[in-house]
């Protein structure tokens, strides 16, 4: 009996009894196998075309403003003191402004500061995510 033959006698309830047990086996396996390539088969043709639409409707890629040439830089930094008072907060959020005013992809009047507050002793990943949530933001 072939495998059409046994997909055949499968259809009708009634010669599903008939069946030996070897030929109920081999048919579930065939339903198996080729239902779970149907399956596989629409997987892939969905990534196709999942890849074609982000291909055509894929924004394009921005060309990057030209830096400008660095400044001469002084042949010595004066040592900064690490400790910072109270009294200095004022200091330090002009500093951190006219830091961030000179990042190239902001312009100045959308700067604002909300909060300085230490990072601490954290650990490597979480300085990095929270250096990765700030680079996407800017």
């Amino acid at each position: 009996m072939g495998i059409s033959e046994l997909l055949a006698q499968l259809a009708n309830p009634e010669t599903v009894k008939t069946l030996s047990f070897a030929d109920k086996m081999l048919a579930s396996l065939v339903v198996t196998f080729l239902g779970m390539g149907i399956t596989f088969l629409a997987l892939i043709i969905l990534q196709v075309v999942i890849g074609l639409l982000a291909r055509f409707t894929a924004q394009p890629k921005r060309q990057p403003a030209p830096e400008p040439a660095p400044a001469a830089l002084p042949a010595a930094m004066p040592a900064v003191s690490t400790s910072i008072s109270a009294d200095d907060d004022d200091e330090l959020v002009a500093v951190i402004s006219a830091a961030l005013a000179m990042y190239p992809a902001r312009a100045t009047g959308d700067i604002v500061i909300r909060n300085i507050r230490k990072i601490g002793s954290a650990p490597a990943w979480g300085k990095a995510g929270i250096v990765d949530q700030m680079n996407s933001r800017f």
